[in-house]
């Protein structure tokens, strides 16, 4: 298999992000030394998001984001947080920065293009200064307050849920591990309708989105995501055994304290 084989658009971008493992970084580093098709691919990424945040301006969709999250409710989770109404132009910011990434065509992970956009999690933190947008690898500690929000793209079903170090799930869409994926929002960033505090579980919290193009089953992704969790040292880095039509996005946050 040659290097512009084993890079895709989607490795790229992680690589852009800094989102991908210290081996894969260095493949992709090495990949870009030696193929020039590969660096103006590169290059071709950058232009884009240029285009995209020249686009996009901040200002445009700060009414929007202020909106939903002034309607936002309270946390499903550990304890009682009030509304995630803190930081919302930097949070509109760090929303512009994120668009970018779903909003182009990209790859799966094994290489196979979506009809359209691939589906993406983000996860912000309140700060003193507003809000902080956590990247794959960003530290965390017990007491942050978090939120969610996803891309869909053209993922019609999903669900969202989380892991910890200490192998406890919690579910963030739906609230509890029955019935069927619920239908997902596709009308760009949505904000999930509740933020939440951190507990003290060591190691890690590792967000997930689940998602397909028809209906499935809560249970049987329950029943994989428990098999992942009972093992942390696993669910740290592993994914889920999924069947063929379904996707999974995860991203993965260092708890410290």
């Amino acid at each position: 298999m040659t290097q512009k084989q084993r890079v895709s658009d989607l490795m790229l971008e992680q690589y852009r992000l800094g989102e991908l493992s210290t081996h894969d970084s260095t493949l992709v580093r090495e990949s870009l030394a030696e193929d020039a098709e590969l660096r103006a691919r590169l290059s071709a990424l950058d232009e884009s998001d240029q285009e995209i945040r020249a686009s996009h301006p901040a200002e445009s969709i700060v009414p929007e984001i202020r909106e939903r999250m002034l309607r936002q409710g309270t946390s499903r989770r550990r304890r009682t947080v009030q509304p995630v109404a803190w930081g919302i132009a930097v949070a509109a910011m760090a929303l512009v920065v994120f668009s970018v990434v779903v909003a182009r065509q990209s790859f799966a992970g094994d290489g196979t293009r979506l009809k359209g956009l691939t589906p993406h999690l983000s996860v912000f933190r309140k700060t003193l200064a507003g809000a902080e947008e956590l990247r794959a690898g960003s530290l965390a500690r017990s007491g942050d307050v978090l939120q969610l929000s996803y891309a869909a793209g053209e993922a019609r079903y999903g669900v969202i849920f989380s892991v910890d170090g200490r192998g406890s799930v919690t579910w963030h869409l739906p609230s509890g591990a029955s019935g069927s994926a619920p239908e997902l929002d596709r009308q760009g960033l949505v904000v999930l309708a509740s933020a939440y505090e951190l507990d003290d579980a060591p190691g890690f919290e590792r967000f997930f989105l689940v998602y397909g193009s028809s209906p499935f089953s809560v249970e049987d992704v329950a029943r994989m995501v428990q098999a992942l969790a009972s093992r942390p040292t696993r669910a740290e880095r592993e994914t889920l055994p999924l069947p063929h039509d379904l996707g999974q996005y995860s991203l993965l946050v260092k708890k410290q304290g």
